[in-house]
């Protein structure tokens, strides 16, 4: 064996001979060690009897050596000692665990509420509060001496508004959204076709005219300046919006599914907070969040977008949109839906942590949503894939186009069969269940503005807080609908009570006969200002014929169309509605 010595001395020749002699002892000592070889033939080539092999020592061993065991038993310990991590997404997929939702749910009356005789005005002022109207009175004669009092002279066609008036101009406006025409001063034009006998019964053009000028429903006296710390966007109409607020919330519970969406006030002037929504069908306006029941459509809370604050959202506007409106939903194990404007994974996760349940489209480009599925997948028709992390679950559906969805509520194992129409041919497939549930309960908010738009409410004006108003009093008009079409039990002339029915009935519960004009506009108008109106109580066309209330009494028989619809009872035109009324 050699060994190579790299020597770091001086290079004399006294330095290199001490080395060669180290070496050369080195060399000596190694030849005299036994080799590997000879001590392998000592022990197996020895004669001595002594060292035969007797087997182990008895004496314990402090190694121990576990027993086999199968596969399964090796499967099912590693299953229990290393269970799967559910902060990462995973194609092995298991069910869910989904509490029941348990809390009451439908209108709530106050105890003198009776919706065998309640009308449409009782349930619209579970809605708006009857009180407010006065505070109108008072905001709007305010507002007219502070106007005046700026101008430094007197408005001589002015004078101050009662609360029976303010009453009927609200119900003016109700009806200019369902009898529309090209101008307001229509309504009072000489032409047959064109004028409206009702409503130049209640009051002038140029009554309406300065009734609109001046109308207000807030303090403009105490309206604080732009710039000042207390100043707010929404001042001018503020106590609508806590009163609408508050009236929603307290006089119904809603169901377990709740749907979150947009809305749009349209608006073309200028404004600090106006959006512009090109995909939408009110493409400039005003942005409202809005909460409805999936199942009737009720509104149950909804919030005015401000614009973009000057603080930072820390998860995007979005999750804050979500997060506030389901704010006291926590812990009640509700289930809310919503688009892929507000979905993501980190909206799924904080929602599940309050103990609501959510579904929604999602964009797959959000931050969270599994790698492989934000990839271009080639699935046919009707395929579908799903990834599922917890409780959390991801799906790409493919319909016509990839869908992509995130739910909480969803058991990532199930599929609902659908049917797609493509041409004359049906088509079968089927879709997950997250899917399934999104379609069945978004449609809350869609469903809302549909009755909302139907018949809208007021006139153009040049001030955005009007149309802000009157956004709120068509939706109270909606909400008392939608409650008095799931619990009234009031016998109704016409077997199908729809919309328009109660809205035409509340405007003549509004107006209740008012007529502020000198000069009568016409002897022949019914149910306005004749000698049978009666606070409301009108003579009307009730759709069907049957008998006479006053002449059935008197055992008499004689059949008419006309009637109250306040009573509901039919009564002839001449004669029986005034002596019904007066007790005769």
């Amino acid at each position: 064996m050699r060994i190579a010595i790299k020597s770091r001395g001086t290079k004399n020749k006294t330095g290199f001979t001490h080395i060669r002699k180290t070496k050369r002892k080195l060399e000596f000592k190694m030849a005299d060690l036994p080799s590997n070889e000879d001590i392998l033939r000592d022990y197996f080539d020895s004669d001595d009897n002594d060292s035969d092999f007797e087997g182990f020592s008895e004496v314990e061993s402090d190694i121990s050596i576990p027993e086999e065991s199968s596969s399964e038993e090796e499967s099912e310990e590693e299953s229990e000692s290393e269970p799967e991590n559910e902060d990462e997404w995973t194609d092995t997929l298991r069910g869910v665990h989904v509490e029941r939702f348990h809390e009451e749910t439908g209108p709530v009356f106050p105890a003198n509420f009776d919706v065998q005789t309640a009308t449409p005005k009782d349930y619209f002022d579970l809605m708006f509060s009857p009180n407010i109207i006065s505070d109108f009175v008072q905001h709007t004669n305010n507002y007219a001496r502070w106007k005046m009092e700026q101008k430094g002279e007197e408005d001589s066609v002015w004078y101050e508004i009662t609360e029976p008036e303010m009453k009927a101009y609200l119900g003016l406006n109700i009806v200019m959204g369902i009898n529309q025409v090209p101008s307001y001063k229509d309504y009072w034009a000489k032409d047959l076709f064109l004028g409206n006998e009702g409503v130049k019964s209640v009051m002038t053009v140029r009554r309406y005219e300065k009734i609109t000028e001046y109308f207000h429903v807030s303090d403009r006296r105490s309206e604080p300046a732009r710039g000042t710390r207390n100043y707010d966007k929404l001042y001018k109409v503020r106590e609508v919006i806590v009163m609408a607020k508050n009236n929603f919330k307290n006089n119904y519970r809603p169901s377990g599914n709740l749907a979150i969406d947009e809305a749009m006030i349209k608006w073309t002037g200028r404004l600090s907070f106006k959006q512009y929504l090109p995909a939408k069908p009110i493409k400039r306006g005003i942005k409202v969040w809005m909460r409805c029941d999936s199942e009737n459509a009720f509104l149950t809370d909804f919030d005015i977008y401000l614009g973009k604050g000057t603080a930072n959202s820390e998860h995007g506007l979005g999750h804050d949109v979500v997060t506030k409106l389901t704010r006291d939903l926590t812990g009640k194990y509700f289930r809310v839906f919503f688009d892929n404007y507000f979905t993501s994974v980190q909206l799924m996760q904080d929602l599940l942590a309050d103990r609501i349940y959510a579904c929604g489209t999602v964009r797959m480009n959000r931050r969270g949503f599994p790698d492989d599925l934000k990839v271009r997948l080639r699935l046919q028709r009707g395929q579908s894939m799903t990834r599922q992390k917890g409780n959390l679950t991801a799906s790409v559906w493919q319909d016509k186009k990839p869908v992509a969805f995130l739910s909480t509520l969803s058991d990532p194992r199930a599929e609902v069969p659908v049917t797609r129409q493509h041409g004359r041919q049906e088509l079968r497939m089927t879709q997950p269940h997250s899917a399934n549930e999104y379609n069945k309960y978004m449609n809350g908010v869609d469903r809302h503005d549909q009755l909302r738009m139907k018949y809208s409410l007021g006139r153009d004006s040049k001030k955005a807080w009007k149309y802000m108003y009157f956004f709120l009093v068509n939706c109270a008009i909606v909400n008392a609908f939608i409650l008095f079409s799931a619990s009234s039990t009031r016998q109704n002339s016409k077997k199908r009570y729809t919309h328009l029915d109660f809205r035409m009935e509340l405007v003549h519960q509004l107006i209740a006969g008012f007529s502020g004009r000198k000069r009568k506009a016409a002897e022949n108008v019914q149910g306005v200002q004749d000698a049978g109106n009666y606070q409301g109580h009108e003579s009307v066309h009730m759709g069907t014929k049957r008998r006479c209330r006053v002449h059935l009494t008197k055992k008499e028989r004689k059949e008419t169309v006309f009637g109250c619809k306040v009573c509901n009872v039919h009564l002839c035109k001449d004669g029986c509605h005034f002596a019904y009324h007066n007790g005769q």
